[in-house]
Parts: structure tokens; sequence; C-alpha cells
């Protein structure tokens, strides 16, 4: 690299952390502090979300046992799994490093901060990568924007920072496919490839069904690389990284108990697919009664199955197996079901503007147009093409969650980081085409 090189990608890296500052840091400061407002419930009330409070008491029992994922109950250690059920490990474990790091309970102003600081990390991260591969106006207009769906609010569920997740979630595909195609150096391509691994196997611990999203967005990068005839052996050893990151809840739990006395879990330590999936069925009227709620799935298992535990390896057998069922019995049925879910998220907002679906087709419709005239090429954007094309898988995955579980804003908020994304890539397409025209107009001749 050249000394002037040098200074140029100084520059714009002290651009891109001077619109951090701008944008980001203070938000990000005002919230964080804000969260010292759950300081007066630590000791006087829980909170409403159960799986929080036994966050909490297993933090403490990290602190005295030094064990991970576990209550202390008595002298035994108890699986944290047996009490915080269908719950994803990672906030508990994150909070119990924290506690161990500083020597005392976690409390839920420790559980808002996290979410917050996931959220930001999660934002900053996605932005800096688009800023590395030159996308400016996209990156920025991200840092702009994202604040406001980011770190406006705050909350002490687990739900508060997948938005965050699923940012971080995007660095993995992303980065392997900008260094596939060279539009970032080696040695740049490499630290977001192993950000973007510790990310997803981060958003695999806190929220299974993000970790999914990232893996299968990933793969799909992948086949699409594969498709285009690039090098199998880097693209099968990124598939190999990519599903071991996203097992790293099953690792982190057999580490724990094989390094602890602890008495076996009866229940899976993750929140389950196949549960989610049946009960998803009864979001809607249907032909079969079905409930979306816990209590009606455990009620239906024990009436086939007296002796099976909730949420345990063979009650999530059981529920795939009724899905499955359900799917044999009356295929029409479980199409429509999804259909009436997806519209009620395509016709519902998730941000200010539009209807999700108008996003999403906007999205689409450029993106086929911009590749079908090798629009990115002609405007040397080509990056553009790899951001779009993600925010759009996502956005995808969105929708199919909604099909398969809930369409709520709750679970769909997370969607708008690659709303706003995409919308960027947009104006930033609509930019160069402007420029290049009025470029293209200054260097004809002028006839005499």
């Amino acid at each position: 690299m050249t000394r002037k090189t040098f200074a140029t990608t100084a520059l714009r890296w002290l651009f891109f952390l001077g619109s951090a500052a701008l944008f980001v840091l203070g938000p990000f400061e005002r919230t964080f502090n804000d969260n010292e407002r759950y300081g007066y419930l630590s000791d006087i009330m829980p909170s409403d979300w159960i799986a929080t409070n036994i966050w909490l008491d297993s933090s403490e029992c990290a602190l005295r046992r030094g064990a991970w994922l576990a209550l202390c109950e008595g002298d035994k250690l108890v699986p944290i799994s047996e009490r915080a059920i269908a719950d994803d490990p990672g906030h508990a474990l994150l909070l119990e490093l924290w506690s161990m790091v500083v020597g005392r309970r976690a409390t839920l102003a420790d559980v808002a901060r996290l979410n917050t600081l996931v959220d930001a990390i999660g934002l900053l991260a996605l932005g800096g990568l688009v800023f590395s591969l030159r996308a400016y106006v996209t990156s920025v207009l991200l840092l702009w924007l994202g604040p406001i769906l980011y770190l406006s609010w705050m909350g002490i569920s687990p739900h508060w920072s997948y938005i965050g997740l699923v940012s971080l979630c995007a660095l993995l595909p992303i980065a392997l496919v900008a260094k596939t195609i060279g539009l970032l150096g080696a040695r740049a391509a490499w630290s977001w490839i192993g950000a973007g691994l510790l990310a997803l196997a981060l958003a695999s611990l806190v929220r299974e069904s993000i970790g999914l999203m990232g893996l299968l967005v990933t793969l799909g990068s992948m086949a699409v690389l594969a498709w285009r005839r690039e090098r199998l052996l880097p693209l099968a050893a990124a598939t190999l990284l990519a599903l071991v990151a996203v097992s790293t809840p099953r690792w982190v739990v057999l580490a724990r108990d094989w390094s602890f006395p602890m008495q076996p879990a009866a229940r899976v330590a993750t929140h389950g697919v196949s549960h989610t999936l049946y009960l998803g069925l009864g979001v809607v009227e249907n032909k079969w009664g079905i409930r979306y709620d816990d209590d009606y799935g455990a009620a239906t298992a024990t009436t086939i199955d007296p002796g099976v535990v909730f949420c345990s390896p063979e009650y999530f057998r059981l529920m795939g197996r009724l899905y499955v069922a359900r799917w044999l019995e009356d295929p029409i049925e479980v199409v429509r079901i999804y259909l009436e879910k997806a519209w009620l998220l395509l016709a519902g907002q998730t941000m200010s503007g539009p209807p999700f679906g108008v996003y999403l087709l906007l999205g689409l419709i450029h993106l086929l147009l911009a590749t079908w005239t090798r629009a990115w090429q002609r405007l040397g954007f080509v990056q553009g093409l790899v951001i779009e094309a993600t925010a759009l898988a996502f956005l995808l995955l969105f929708l199919a969650q909604a099909m398969a579980a809930l369409p709520s804003q709750t679970y769909a908020m997370p969607a708008n980081a690659f709303i706003v994304l995409m919308l960027g890539v947009i104006v930033e397409f609509l930019l160069r085409l402007v420029l290049r025209w009025f470029t293209r107009g200054a260097d004809r001749p002028v006839r005499s």
C-alpha cells in the first residue's frame, strides 16, 4: 500500500468514525444510561419475562460455584434449561460471564444494557462492513437512520436484542461473497469473515431462529458462488465453519456438563423448532382447533403420551410428527394457513411508511431490473448487488418466519434493519446513475 493510498483509506475511516460518533454515539449513550431506570426494580419485583429472572439467579450461581448455565439449588447444580424452559442460553451465559468479571449478581439494568450493547454493535458492524465495500452512501444512511430502529427503546426480554443479532448475522455471507469476487482485500476479508463466524455463534446462542437465518443466507450465498463455478474447497470450508458456529449452544452445554457435576437435563437447552412449527398452525383459525399457546402444546403432547416431559427431546420429536401429520392430512389447509399469515405481515407495517410487502416488492423489482440490465457493472457498484441481495434474502426469511411461526410486530421488527439497508443501496444506485449521466453529458463534444 502506497503512502497516498494509506492516507486516503485513513481519511475514509475517519469519516466513518465521525459519522458513527455523530449519529450513533449520542442515542446509544442516552439509552444505555436510561437503562438505569430498571435498577429500582431489581430488588423489589421480578421481570414479567420469567426467563429473565432465572438468568439473574444463574449469574449468582456462577459467582458462587463458577458454573455456567446452571442454578444453585442447595448443594446441587441444576441445568438452567430445567427452569428457563425452551429458552436459548445466550443471555444467561453473557450475564454470568459479566457477573464473574465484575464480582456481583447481574440485575435487570444489566439485562437492558446488554440488549442495548448488542444492538449498537450490530449497527456499527454492519455499517462498517458496508463502508469497507465502498458503499459509502449506504453506510452513512444506515448510521443516520439506524439509531431510530436500534437504539430508541430498551427492554429486559431477549427480543430487544434481535435487531442487533440479525444485523451481525449478515456479516458472514456478505464478507464471504465479497472476498470471493474480489471486493475486499485478503486481510480485510479474513477479518470480516472471522467476525462473521463469531457473530453467527453469538446469534445462535441468543436466539436459535436468528442463527438459523444467518446460516441459511450463508448457505444460499455459497450455493450461488458454487453455481458460478468458484473454487469449491474454500466454499466447503466456509460451509463447515458456519455449521460449527451455529452449533455453538450444543458445544457450550456439552462443555458445562463435562466440567461440572450436574444432574442430567430432561429438557432441551434451546428454543426448539418443531414446537413452534406445530403451534404456528394455530395462529389463525384452522380445522384442527390448534392454538398458538404453550399450554395447548403441553396438553396435546400429554394426551398422546402422558409421560412426556414438556420441551424434552421426546416432546419436540412428538411435535415434529404432529406437524408432518397435518401436512399429510390436508396440505391445502396448511398452505391456506401459511398464506393467510404471510398476508398479515405483507399488509402490515413494521416501520413508518408503506406496508412491509411494498418495501419487499420494491427491493425485488430493483434487484431484478438492475441485474437484468447489468447496471451494477456499468455503474461500478457490484457491491450494491451483494448488499441488496443479502438484505432481500433476510427479508424473505422474515416473511418465512411469519408464515411458520407468528406474524407479530415483535418478531418482524428486526427486519427493518434490512429495509433501511436495501433503501440505502437504492439511493446510492440512483445517485451513481445520475452522476454517470451528468458525467457522460459533460464529456460529449460540443458541435459547432
